[in-house]
């Protein structure tokens, strides 16, 4: 009786184990003839039981039956779950480490380096005894993470056109990890994460994606190369370190002089925000190689040369600049505050140089910068014409006209000014 007894508990052992196992035979069976909610149902039960959760046939349907949910049209169907391939991406990884037959293999941490040179070595290997089923094995590394990379990257792009910058980034980052188990290396997944690093300020990540594109050389075309460039020297920006950030410009623009105009911008910027008017004017200059006749950049050039007491080039560069654009209101400004600023000088050099006895030689200064108001005023006349209620033209022209002794221009310069600040 006793023998018997034990057989009887063998049997229904048995009969339990054969039942869990058909739990995932059904699930597979509903998946093929396309009942996605019974296909879950049972590989969900499966996943339960503690016999069956730790199979990789369990993991490795699961992860098929949640990326079929991910990517079916069926409302019914897409109503089962929310984060469909993501669960499938897990399950996927769990089949791969049950599927080891050796216990050490199931501790490999894929997130980091040294786990994955030690999945590689297994690869290698080429041994068909390190796994319960190879096919299995292959089916995720190339059949089933290649489609659902495709589907991390489709979502990525959805949310990056919606403006959710975050979730876009999230979606771009799990297609590389994927990508990356596989061996296959999309340089275009990584910029399309950097660009959505960069929008969803996670400067760091940026970084580090922006270094491994500039590594692989990654662009069609100059211009797509330079303009990683550009992203790395600005997330490096917000992040602080200059250094790097000057070091990136300096070499896309020796990689790239023929195209490195968005560089040389970028470095003109820095040393304007800086305070190295030297420099700014340097790169300036280099820019206005590309763009000789950009009414704009003349007129930076000619407010940096008048910084730099260069008054002959900066008088230069505004009066170019108004060849190419008679209305350019920076460079018809520029050239008023020019001649008003020549003015004051002048006067400042005869108050400390000239002799209080010597009044014919200071008159004589007294009319040089008499003329440079003169010079001054049409310009600056010009400029409150263009902009009607610009305080500091404004001014300057209610001053300009006493000293020129019109004394009703003068006052209708000041009831103006009281009408717009009272």
């Amino acid at each position: 009786m006793k023998k018997l007894f034990l057989i009887g508990i063998a049997l229904m052992a048995a009969l339990t184990m054969s039942a869990q196992k058909q739990m995932i035979t059904s699930a597979w069976s509903y998946l093929k003839d396309g009942y996605l909610d019974d296909a879950k149902k049972a590989i969900d039960k499966a996943e339960a039981n503690p016999q069956t959760a730790e199979s990789f046939k369990t993991f490795w349907f699961k992860g098929q039956i949640y990326q079929e949910l991910g990517s079916t049209k069926n409302k019914k169907y897409q109503a089962l779950c929310s984060d469909c391939y993501e669960v499938a991406y897990e399950s996927y990884m769990k089949a791969l480490k049950y599927n080891f037959v050796n216990p050490e293999h199931r501790d490999i941490d894929f997130t980091t380096q040294a786990g994955l040179m030690k999945f590689a070595s297994i690869l290698n290997q080429n041994n068909e005894s390190n796994y319960e089923s190879t096919e299995a094995f292959m089916d995720i590394l190339f059949q089933r993470f290649p489609a659902l990379s495709n589907a991390f990257v489709n979502k990525g792009i959805n949310a990056f056109q919606s403006n959710d910058f975050e979730t876009s980034y999230n979606q771009f980052a799990k297609a590389i990890e994927i990508s990356t188990l596989t061996f296959r290396i999309d340089t275009q997944i990584y910029y399309y994460a950097s660009l959505a690093a960069m929008r969803s300020k996670k400067f760091e990540e940026a970084i580090t994606l922006n270094d491994f594109l500039i590594g692989a050389n990654y662009g069609v075309d100059n211009k797509e190369k330079v303009s990683v460039y550009v992203n790395q020297s600005m997330a490096l920006k917000e992040t602080g370190d200059t250094a790097k950030m000057l070091k990136v410009l300096e070499d896309g623009i020796a990689k790239f002089p023929n195209d490195s105009y968005p560089l040389v911008i970028e470095m003109f910027n820095y040393y304007v925000a800086s305070g190295n008017t030297g420099k700014a004017r340097e790169y300036i200059n280099m820019a206005m190689q590309n763009d000789p006749n950009n009414a704009q950049f003349l007129v930076i050039r000619g407010t940096l040369a008048q910084e730099m007491k260069d008054k002959t080039a900066a008088e230069a560069d505004f009066n170019k600049a108004l060849e190419i654009d008679p209305n350019n209101y920076d460079a018809i400004y520029g050239l008023g505050a020019l001649y008003i600023n020549s003015a004051a000088d002048t006067l400042e050099w005869a108050d400390k140089n000239i002799p209080p006895t010597d009044f014919a030689a200071f008159e004589k200064y007294q009319e040089i910068a008499k003329e440079c108001q003169t010079k001054a005023l049409p310009h600056l006349e010009k400029a409150l014409s263009i902009k009607p209620n610009d305080l500091q033209v404004l001014q300057i022209l209610k001053e300009l006209y006493y000293k020129a002794g019109k004394y009703e221009e003068s006052q209708q310069m000041g009831a103006r000014i009281k009408e717009l600040t009272e």
